[in-house]
């Protein structure tokens, strides 16, 4: 799909982008269209709290308090919250004893704010110009400019991106005489694109959080602490595709571990195979059908033929559950040392406002619960430092010798088809087969840091130290993203091979895609720094 914007109203049918080749190498963008893209929202944050200090005993202390946060919107943006209120209590008891056991205990609640960037994104652009049927809740802000999406096979979308980028020509601009009106856009779905609409009554988005925790000093300079945390997430963020028509078939998949089942499509026309399971089946690599839409299939009047229209609202929630131990060793006798081990797992069920993460089902959400993308099973962390004497031989003395290291179990990431496999118009979020989110395991993390230094003192209060640093000392390769776009509808490592797959080669996991399983992105490799600093 091939977003793009229109500028000049009141019907935004400019055939080309103005100026596009300046446009396109990074000059200036001509002020009409800038003074046409803008909009202005008055926004303002609000908090008040109170809090107090008990010291109920000897042994007992406990704090408590309560805080109140509002934000404050347009009317035709959104309505305003005004019970945000966050009651905290925490409590300390000391049992004492040899060890000085320390037992504490909390819980509160704690709001954030609501996502006011992509709030604000709706009148220069995101808003469109019209309301989605039926959906009395949405906000009136509309939009100063138009979006539009197309949508059409791999070949013809290259086209359609060549023209736009070589000739600044949109779809329903460029002309092609194998389509039916002569140009582009009829070659594939063309229509207006409404990115975000916020609930009028978007909530702010809170987390519950409990901790209970045991201190004790095993030793006079050593602290252990151990700590469960359990933080919930309430009316978290995101939005979704309003403009998903209801099911028009379902078709048999796999997932990647080799099971069945059967997948929602929504294809106005679909190039479909029967199955006697679902009911149909992919059968070609290149072309599944004519994508559909709400307003073509479910007998709604739209004000216009919407290509997608997504609705931001604050119906999702996440757990998350950690185990925390933290050892402290003081600096004394020259030396100091801290590790910190966190055993956690989180689940949500798909709050995040990105293209990639809104739900494949916009009448299923309950499929996209899973372990969330930022779940981290292990962390270790150890550092520690060494110094030698402040006094003594000049050649042994003010040396300094510290280090970092960092274990983490790998994150997840999701297997994506890479292209509009259900037939919703919108491909960004499309899993393959009957996988859901968050299965693709990376890989895990690991780092070493060193730094030393040495301070030479010249007079009473002249000193210079010189200090060497290395980050990553091992190079270790550390991947941050990786390419899981899996280039087919289905799973291509299953006997017999579906016809979704083609003819091959295939590669990781029997995909299609030479780059799936690659990495996008990874963290700095070795970094080596010197530096001298005199102080006075």
């Amino acid at each position: 799909m091939i977003f793009f914007e229109r500028f000049q109203a009141p019907d935004f049918a400019e055939p080309t982008l103005a100026n596009f080749a300046q446009v396109y190498k990074g000059g200036a963008i001509p002020s009409n269209i800038r003074n046409q893209a803008k909009g202005t929202m008055n926004h303002t944050y609000n908090g008040l709290f109170i809090q107090d200090k008990w010291r109920a005993s000897n042994n007992l202390t406990v704090n408590y308090g309560v805080r109140w946060d509002f934000e404050t919107w347009p009317a035709n943006a959104l309505n305003n919250q005004y019970k945000n209120f966050d009651p905290r209590l925490g409590v300390a008891y000391n049992v004492g004893g040899p060890w000085h056991f320390v037992v504490r205990a909390g819980s509160g609640l704690f709001h954030g704010i609501i996502p006011s960037p992509l709030l604000a994104c709706q009148i220069p652009s995101c808003g469109g110009e019209t309301n989605f049927p039926g959906h009395p809740e949405l906000d009136n802000l509309n939009s100063t400019t138009k979006l539009f999406a197309f949508a059409s096979g791999p070949g013809i979308m290259n086209m359609a991106l060549n023209d736009l980028l070589q000739n600044g020509q949109y779809p329903d601009g460029a002309p092609a005489g194998f389509c039916p009106s002569g140009f582009l856009a009829s070659c594939g779905f063309f229509g207006p694109s409404t990115i975000v609409r916020f609930d009028k009554n978007h909530k702010n988005p809170y987390g519950v959080q409990s901790s209970l925790a045991i201190e004790f000093n095993p030793l006079k300079d050593t602290t252990v602490s151990v700590s469960y945390l359990r933080v919930k997430g309430v009316h978290l963020g995101s939005f979704y595709n309003i403009n998903q028509p209801n099911p028009q078939g379902q078709v048999f998949v796999h997932s990647s571990s080799g099971s069945t089942g059967c997948k929602n499509v929504y294809f106005a026309m679909p190039n479909l195979a029967p199955d006697p399971t679902c009911g149909s089946t992919y059968s070609n690599p290149f072309f599944d059908g004519i994508p559909g839409t709400a307003c073509e299939l479910n007998g709604i009047t739209c004000p216009e033929n919407y290509a997608v229209y997504f609705e931001a609202t604050s119906r999702w929630n996440s757990n998350w559950n950690g185990l925390l131990i933290n050892f402290n060793k003081r600096f004394s006798q020259n030396f100091s040392a801290q590790i910190s081990y966190t055993y956690a797992h989180s689940i949500d069920d798909g709050p995040n406002p990105s293209f990639v993460l809104i739900p494949q089902d916009s009448g299923n959400f309950g499929a996209e619960k899973a372990n969330s993308a930022d779940d981290i099973r292990h962390r270790f962390v150890a550092n520690g430092t060494l110094a030698s004497p402040t006094t003594g031989s000049m050649w042994l003395r003010d040396f300094q010798l510290s280090t970092i290291i960092t274990l983490q179990s790998p994150e997840f990431f999701t297997k994506f088809a890479g292209f509009d496999a259900n037939g919703d118009i919108f491909g960004n979020n499309d899993r393959v087969g009957i996988e859901g989110r968050d299965t693709f395991r990376a890989r895990n993390i690991y780092t070493f840091d060193l730094r030393g230094s040495r301070t030479l003192h010249f007079r009473e209060h002249q000193s210079l130290q010189v200090i060497a640093e290395a980050f990553n000392l091992a190079n270790h390769v550390n991947i941050k993203y990786f390419n899981t776009v899996y280039g087919s509808a289905d799973f291509c490592n299953v006997t017999p091979v579906p016809a979704a797959c083609g003819s091959g080669p295939f590669f990781t996991e029997g995909s299609p895609n030479p780059n799936y399983g690659t990495p996008r992105a990874v963290f700095n490799p070795r970094q080596i720094q010197l530096a001298l600093r005199y102080s006075w």
